[in-house]
């Protein structure tokens, strides 16, 4: 399939060069992915290697340490990198077969596909962690700690990047608070504000749409505190789905293995109407962002996560990522600095959706972790004048984006000692 030069996505300020105009052929398999050239690798990584006895193994992406320059992308090599995504191919093959960032690919393809209406999916085109044994994994995890990143370890040893990049992190024992790595305990706080904010909410009746359910923790936290509420759990993955239903759960908690941007449409078109709707994805909820006003009731709350296309910020495309979904472009900031403001610029554009939908909103809690940034919102709905004037209070137009004025916005460090307080045991804000 040759792609369109036209037709592109909008998130590159200029359209994909050429490269040298020759067609970008992607290998079939692993086994034709040619190695590279052992000068191309760091010494103490196949040193690593040694030591750990896989020294039949050649590495296929240069075994370099982490944030090393990008290279640009041509328009052949994404072409290539689309076909293969269509042919099924594992993210992670095509990861080592681009000896690209898996998540930049992922970023591209998104992009791409919801500019042509074309339903992006991971499903079957994981590695599967067949490979992840103890062997492996006590050598990724010293691979890992000398600065290899992540997703060359799953190339290295033909895992799934998404699975490597999890246990690693999770094997880690410098990272947090008392020796806890950021994914869990940030995790965990965000799980004990949800709590605290339905507790704090009064309300007798309830119902709610969890729309990126994973494991159902949430739901789970949901149904503690209203017994009788009706929930509405979506998990498009079937994996983390079967995990979930290993659980009990009440007959008023309705769970879906579903894409939810199809069970949002389906709830709009039948007019359902929620108290609470949580937007928690791994990467991105801007499309459901945009989908969710009409399904919540005049009153009503919206927990939101700023999630993946966030913390990945160093990566140059994502960046133009975020500039196409939410406006906010500024090229000259260091990455400490951008991820100091883009939460403001995310939040505004949130505010932009809220006022077109007639909504206003305040901001009951609000936190910048690690790795994302999460938002507690009490939505009300009011009249079109009335939300004009709120977005006009509260936001101001800059570097392309919306600018959100006056936010609270803590880091994680600020708000930690809270975790001194379990689940089910706080009773207010």
């Amino acid at each position: 399939m040759v792609l369109s030069t036209t037709k592109r996505p909008n998130r590159f300020s200029k359209p994909l060069p050429e490269g040298n105009g020759d067609t970008v052929i992607l290998p079939n398999s692993w086994e034709q992915i040619k190695p590279v050239p052992e000068a191309q690798n760091d010494p103490r990584f196949l040193q690593i290697l040694e030591q750990c006895g896989f020294t039949e193994l050649k590495p296929v992406v240069p075994l370099k340490s982490r944030y090393t320059r990008g290279r640009p992308w041509t328009r052949q090599e994404f072409e290539a990198c689309f076909n293969a995504w269509q042919a099924v191919s594992s993210i992670t093959f095509i990861a080592a077969a681009l000896n690209r960032n898996p998540q930049d690919i992922i970023y591209r393809l998104l992009d791409y596909c919801h500019q042509h209406g074309i339903e992006f999916t991971q499903r079957g085109r994981s590695e599967g962690s067949d490979n992840w044994t103890h062997e492996v994994a006590e050598c990724a995890s010293r691979l890992f700690a000398a600065g290899l990143p992540a997703w060359k370890i799953a190339t290295l040893f033909r895992v799934d990047f998404e699975h490597v990049e999890k246990q690693l992190f999770l094997g880690r024992k410098d990272y947090g608070h008392n020796k806890k790595n950021p994914f869990s305990i940030n995790t965990n706080h965000k799980h004990l504000v949800n709590e605290q904010v339905l507790l704090a909410s009064c309300l007798k009746e309830f119902e709610a749409l969890d729309a990126f359910a994973g494991e159902g923790t949430t739901t789970q936290i949901i149904s503690n505190v209203f017994p009788e509420a009706r929930i509405v759990a979506v998990e498009s993955d079937r994996k983390t789905f079967a995990v979930a239903q290993k659980k009990p759960w009440r007959k008023s908690i309705t769970w879906e293995l579903a894409n939810n941007l199809d069970v949002l449409q389906r709830l709009v078109e039948s007019a359902d109407r929620f108290d609470l709707i949580d937007l928690d994805p791994f990467v991105t909820c801007h499309q459901q962002l945009r989908m969710v006003w009409p399904l919540l009731k005049s009153s009503a709350l919206l927990f939101i996560t700023f999630g993946g296309e966030y913390r990945r910020s160093f990566i140059i495309s994502n960046r133009k990522a975020i500039a196409l979904r939410y406006g906010f472009d500024d090229t000259t900031l260091g990455n400490k600095e951008y991820l100091e403001i883009v939460p403001y610029f995310f939040l505004g554009w949130v505010a932009h959706l809220a006022a077109h939908n007639r909504f206003t909103f305040s901001v009951l809690r609000a936190v910048r972790y690690a790795n994302n940034c999460r938002f507690w919102l009490a939505v009300s709905s009011t009249q079109s004048q009335t939300a004009s004037q709120w977005f006009q209070d509260h936001v101001s137009e800059k570097s392309g984006g919306y600018l959100f004025q006056g936010l609270n916005l803590p880091r994680f460090a600020q708000v930690r000692s809270e975790l001194q307080t379990p689940l089910t045991q706080t009773r207010s804000l």
